[in-house]
């Protein structure tokens, strides 16, 4: 989708934790967002790693499923993630996410530096 922004697990996560005013402006806008279906299992096992009460877990998976279309993987996301896993040495769940972003024609919002240097990447500190 032309003009959105799809949120990688670090963004959402950074959020949750309040570090970044930046992505906080972006989440709390009029902005179309989208996340990866595999997001989610990032999000949640950190937060269950983190020992976040569960309330806390169930709030913020449905606040990420409220508030961006979620994009589950199929097969022309698997198939293009190989090439960019390849390409750009990017780990299975990155090149998921990365190719869950290109081929929705979205820019990618991130903090982690494995995007960093790649087309339609926003990469925020």
């Amino acid at each position: 989708m032309i003009g959105s922004k799809f949120l990688d697990s670090s963004a959402w996560l950074s959020y949750f934790y309040a570090e970044n005013d930046e992505i906080k402006s972006i989440i709390e806008s009029n902005i179309v967002l989208l996340a990866s279906s595999i997001s989610i299992f990032e999000i949640k096992n950190k937060l269950i790693k983190d020992k976040s009460e569960d309330i806390k877990i169930k709030k913020s998976i449905d606040f990420i499923k409220k508030r961006a279309l979620i994009i589950n993987v199929d097969e022309e996301i698997a198939e293009k993630a190989v090439d960019f896993s390849i390409k750009n040495k990017l780990y299975t769940v990155d090149a998921l996410i990365y190719a869950s972003c290109l081929i929705n024609n979205s820019i990618l919002i991130t903090l982690d530096n494995d995007f960093r240097d790649l087309n339609s990447v926003n990469a925020l500190n």
